[in-house]
């Protein structure tokens, strides 16, 4: 049984991520200009400290949604969690939430394409492999916008994302469906991605072939310690590996 189909996580695999450190210095000007109010009516703290309940508001967040596979819709998030309390009406959330959740992905999370991406995309393409994203992600917009700025959005036949689905990886749905979409078979197929939690047990609950694992940034905060069951098919240092690895195991086949 020949691998075709390749499934990819976003952050942390097709782009090197990490956080910020330097939004509480601009985030007031930020929110000005999303909300269109002045940023003392919003709250009393200034730049750095709000910055700062933001990230522990979100953090509450992450917990939920890591302990539940659940994906809130952005506007919940924001009104229910991150700006929670504040003086700032539901009708201006939901006008806005989209802007703000860009915002969060793209300003909080620095993101870049990770070396040898568009190579790699190339290479499977040339071999007539079947490719498609997962993303876990707060944002509509954030993954096909990246994907426009690196050149490579073409490569994909079908992107799911977390936030239009409602539920989060490891749940075994978001790979079930993107592959009924594509027309793909479970287990002619590999996933690739930088986390053990989300991405590998997903690829596991979902029945791939297999799983890929690139570390990033965020694996370690991620996974932690796990059983030895829950490891991955492979561990590389470079998406250039990909094309071998699917060489090798259709040689074997």
């Amino acid at each position: 049984m020949q691998i075709d189909t390749v499934l990819f996580d976003m952050g942390g695999t097709l782009e090197e991520i990490s956080y910020s450190s330097t939004v509480g210095s601009m985030i007031e000007k930020r929110f000005e200009n999303i909300l269109k109010v002045p940023f003392s009516s919003i709250t009393t703290e200034g730049g750095d400290a709000f910055y700062t309940t933001l990230l522990e508001r979100y953090s509450e967040y992450r917990c939920f949604r890591e302990r539940t596979y659940i994906e809130v819709h952005p506007a919940m998030v924001w009104r229910d969690w991150i700006l929670k309390g504040l003086s700032i009406p539901d009708n201006v959330i939901f006008d806005h939430c989209e802007e703000l959740a860009y915002f969060w992905e793209t300003e909080v999370i620095n993101r870049c394409c990770r070396k040898n991406t568009a190579m790699m995309l190339e290479e499977l393409h040339s071999r007539d492999i079947k490719m498609g994203i997962i993303s876990n992600t707060g944002s509509f917009t954030q993954v096909y916008k990246s994907l426009d700025r690196y050149g490579i959005r073409s490569f994909f036949d079908k992107i799911a994302l977390s936030c239009a689905y409602g539920i989060r990886k490891p749940h075994g749905f978001l790979f079930r469906d993107i592959l009924n979409q594509m027309g793909a078979d479970a287990k002619k197929t590999l996933f690739v991605g930088d986390t053990i939690t989300r991405d590998v047990l997903g690829a596991k609950n979902a029945g791939l072939f297999g799983s890929i694992q690139i570390q990033s940034d965020f694996t370690k905060l991620s996974d932690g310690t796990l059983s030895e069951d829950s490891r991955p098919d492979y561990i590389i240092q470079d998406l250039m590996s990909i094309p071998s690895i699917i060489d090798e195991i259709n040689q074997r086949q």
